[in-house]
């Protein structure tokens, strides 16, 4: 499901990163589910819609679109165009009914999403930079002794490494389409039951996948780096024997294919046939007396088998401690599933303890009044923590908008409360003053902003005149009020949330929050219906008969 998002994203030019998408979908309480794609959208600001058709109309459907698939507990099918529609036709024969239609969009609300992207990227670059260089590092000690035996044999090495590669990432769970369109037309079922089966391994753990790499890697370094700059053609005969002795596992391999299993796996027969390729030259090459397949040393036989050591044991390591992540992730999605529940969220909310919330005269508010989920933030001014929560909750405002509020209470700041009672009187003059056309749920947000930008009270004061239209003793009055909330409340650290009245669980922050705002609305209208039967039923007098 995750995947076919992604894809659809992708297509739509949204600056998507992958593999934070698929973690934001798949970690949703509701995975997998409709829900889950469209709440994710919604977190990231894609202006999407989620529409029933008739499965008649199909022809007539706004393309490009998600379908939803009545199979494997729902899946997703992206349709760009015309002739997609008619290449899934299959496929489509057991759509639901349920599309979703996404717009395009220049950038995501999420901030983790454009870091997680900015990192996709950069990893890109790097991969990128080491492919180049490794070409280099096999192609100018080729160019310096050219041959076209050492060419072809070059490319048969070069033709394995890719093959290999991506045997070795479908058992990692890295797939491609072009790959899977190839491995039984897309599918990939004769690929993976081969891939899987106990007989295709080697002392158990070692895959067949591994000893394709780990095999060709081998040879391209050594024909690409050693052979030409190594005296005498002694690593070419190693390498020459070892070709004939790998003729055997062509053999096998068939036989696993078409008798133990009866499943074809197109990847492993190119891989038999680059080997038989293989042969084939090295093969010639003794025949032509170009290289003799005796005539090396026993310091060649060393050099090759710990280069193929080398490069076997490399790979084995890297496929380890990439499983350990892979678990890891996986962990983490299935504790999120559960962190990520609104009834998990509420439960551990409403045990929380409770303070008066309520807002203050001219309350310091970001966001509409009635929205539903009101936070209530007690910051410090110089506080580190508190700007990064700040903008946390900024964000949950743009994704949420009228849906989300925040109510800011001052404590007083390190300088003796200057910083806080000028902060504050500037809010006390914006109220007053129309300023540039800006909503009055907005002027908090300019003013916070303008200050986290400046964080110098005279700089501040210049920037944001008040120019006396708001008495000294008013401003005391409204400044106090929030120093008597803040100890009132009791707080003791900054920054402190409160949902609703109701203290954030040590376990949250605000930057969890995204994915469960749009279920906590009926949640809070639940407990409050609660809340007052239990009000109305503490008044009950029963009479007696």
């Amino acid at each position: 499901m995750e995947q076919a998002v992604t894809a659809y994203l992708k297509h739509l030019n949204v600056p998507v990163s992958e593999a934070y998408c698929k973690k934001r979908i798949a970690s949703h309480p509701d995975y997998p589910s409709i829900l889950a794609v469209a709440d994710t959208l919604q977190q990231f600001g894609v202006r999407h819609t989620v529409a029933r058709a008739s499965k008649e109309s199909l022809s007539e459907l706004p393309l490009p679109a998600l379908l939803h698939l009545d199979s494997g507990g729902g899946s997703l099918q992206p349709v760009y165009d015309a002739k997609g529609l008619e290449d899934s036709k299959e496929k489509l024969t057991r759509w639901s009914g349920v599309l979703i239609k996404a717009e395009p969009a220049a950038e995501i609300a999420d901030k983790e999403n454009t870091k997680a992207l900015g990192e996709e990227k950069q990893f890109k670059r790097l991969a990128a930079l080491f492919l180049v260089t490794a070409a280099g590092l096999v192609s100018v000690p080729l160019l310096l002794s050219f041959t076209w035996p050492q060419l072809f044999l070059l490319i048969t090495a070069l033709a394995g490494v890719v093959t290999g590669y991506v045997l070795f990432a479908k058992d990692l769970g890295i797939t491609y389409r072009a790959v899977e369109r190839f491995c039984n037309a897309g599918t990939g079922a004769g690929c993976g039951k081969v891939l899987r089966s106990e007989e295709g391994k080697l002392l158990g753990f070692i895959t067949f996948s591994d000893l394709t790499l780990g095999y060709f890697v081998g040879h391209l370094v050594a024909i690409g780096l050693f052979v030409p700059l190594w005296a005498g053609s002694g690593l070419l005969s190693v390498l020459g024997l070892i070709s004939m002795l790998a003729l055997p596992v062509i053999g096998y391999s068939l036989w696993l294919q078409a008798v133990k299993i009866k499943e074809w796996c197109r990847l492993c027969l190119v891989v038999s046939g680059i080997l038989a390729l293989q042969a084939f030259l090295f093969g010639y090459l003794f025949y032509s007396g170009l290289i003799h397949p005796m005539a090396f040393a026993l310091p060649d036989a060393v050099m090759v088998l710990l280069l193929f050591g080398l490069a076997g044991s490399s790979l084995l390591l890297l496929k380890q401690t990439i499983q350990q992540k892979n678990r890891a992730v996986q962990n983490e999605i299935a504790a999120a599933r559960i962190k990520n529940s609104p009834d998990v969220f509420t439960s551990l909310l409403f045990k929380q303890r409770q303070v008066d919330t309520s807002p203050l005269e001219h309350d310091f508010l970001i966001g509409s009044p009635d929205a539903p989920v009101k936070l209530t933030m007690a910051v410090n001014l110089f506080c580190g923590p508190c700007k990064s929560e700040l903008e946390q909750a900024k964000e949950l405002l743009n994704i949420y908008p009228g849906q989300v509020s925040l109510s800011l209470r001052f404590l007083r700041s390190g300088d003796k409360g200057k910083s806080s009672g000028l902060l504050l009187k500037t809010w006390l003059h914006a109220l007053m003053e129309e300023q540039n056309g800006i909503p009055r749920h907005e002027k908090g947000r300019v003013l916070i902003d303008t200050w986290y930008e400046l964080m110098i009270p005279e700089t501040f004061e210049a920037a944001c005149p008040v120019n006396g239209s708001v008495s000294d003793s008013v401003a005391k009055e409204y400044v106090q009020a929030h120093y008597e909330w803040v100890k009132s409340a009791g707080i003791t650290k900054t920054p402190t949330t409160f949902m609703n009245g109701y203290e954030l669980p040590a376990t949250y922050r605000v930057k969890d929050l995204a994915v469960l705002i749009p279920g906590l609305t009926d949640a809070f209208a639940n407990h409050n219906s609660m809340k007052l039967e239990k009000v109305h039923s503490g008044n009950v007098k029963i009479s007696e008969m």
